[in-house]
């Protein structure tokens, strides 16, 4: 066999074990009744919650930018990668799963879109024959965290006596769904 033809068996033989990339999935959309304000304060809390950072964000505009970075498997929670369990690349993964929260739309309500990247770095992988140290394709988003901030746009905060006993003046908060 010529060593013009061996070479390309091997390209189609190791080609065909890559496993396909992840899917990337498209933005959450909510439709809101609360202020921009709001929606970047609720955002924020629930994002903090998950042990996100808040990189950036704007009230007036109504935006938030949260990153969460992890390594190994410390992002799966929310991520899903095309690499194999215990592999060189996931032991040597460092995954920044960045979420973009943007509310459109002024008045009664507004139009959320919550959106999740990641971005997949091998700094243990530098200097190494492979191709590169980062990529943006290797692992994607699960859309978990997205939803959760959605669900959490899209409900109301009531307050309701905490116990009808109580004495009056005493209030707890009540999330409800929002019907919109």
């Amino acid at each position: 066999m010529s060593s013009r033809r061996l070479g390309a068996v091997l390209v189609v033989i190791v080609g065909a074990c890559v496993p396909p990339a992840p899917e990337q999935l498209a933005p959450v959309a909510v439709r809101s009744t609360r202020s921009r304000a709001e929606i970047v304060q609720v955002a924020t809390r629930e994002l903090t919650a998950a042990g996100f950072e808040i990189s950036a964000s704007d009230t007036s505009a109504g935006t938030v930018t949260a990153k969460r970075t992890r390594e190994k498997r410390g992002n799966f929670d929310y991520i899903t990668c095309k690499f194999a369990e215990n592999s060189l690349a996931e032991t040597n993964l460092v995954s920044t799963l960045t979420v973009n929260v943007t509310a459109t739309g002024s008045g009664d309500a507004a139009d959320v879109q919550v959106r999740g990247t990641v971005l997949a770095t091998y700094p243990g992988l530098e200097g190494s024959p492979l191709p590169r140290s980062e990529s943006q394709t290797d692992c994607a988003s699960t859309g978990a965290i997205e939803r959760l901030v959605a669900n959490a746009l899209g409900r109301k905060r009531l307050w309701t006596p905490c116990h009808p006993e109580q004495p009056r003046g005493i209030f707890c908060p009540v999330l409800v769904a929002s019907h919109e």
